[in-house]
């Protein structure tokens, strides 16, 4: 999915859908701000609960627009997605964690999120993806 950068930016183009998100990335000092670590959770976990799919740190939801990191930047937001793959969602999930580079010296992060066996859990509940959003998993649909 996405294999080059030029069918990744045409995708952009069009926006989210059910195998596609995107989260703009804020940093206070070197650390990460935004999105909250729990929301992301949600967002991989909703990913994996249904087709699999793919998150991109770096681009805003709203306007679509890249926004390109460093590779120091790109060094802390991957070690911030690791530990939310691994110790916020339940069971941990093995996401491929990917720098796409877009211009000198500058990239944004790809997460592949595989469809997983399991129901998994995230930060703030169990969800499943419908389009572009997340919604809570019925009772039913948790057991699976």
């Amino acid at each position: 999915m996405f294999e080059t950068k030029e069918a990744l930016l045409r995708q952009i183009e069009l926006g989210e859908d059910s195998l596609l998100e995107f989260k703009r990335v804020l940093f206070k000092g070197t650390h990460v701000e935004a999105p909250d670590a729990k929301s992301l959770a949600d967002e991989i976990s909703a990913m994996a609960n249904g087709r699999g799919g793919v998150v991109l740190l770096g681009v805003d939801d709203r306007t679509r627009q890249l926004q390109l990191m460093t590779t120091a930047e790109l060094d802390v937001v991957e070690t911030w997605v690791r530990n939310i793959c691994l110790d916020i969602v339940s069971p941990s999930i093995d996401c491929l964690i990917r720098r796409v580079w877009m211009s000198e010296g500058h990239g944004i992060l790809r997460v592949d999120v595989p469809q997983s066996l399991f129901v998994h859990k995230g930060g703030h509940g169990y969800f499943g993806r419908i389009g572009s959003s997340k919604r809570e998993l019925s009772p039913e649909q948790k057991a699976f």
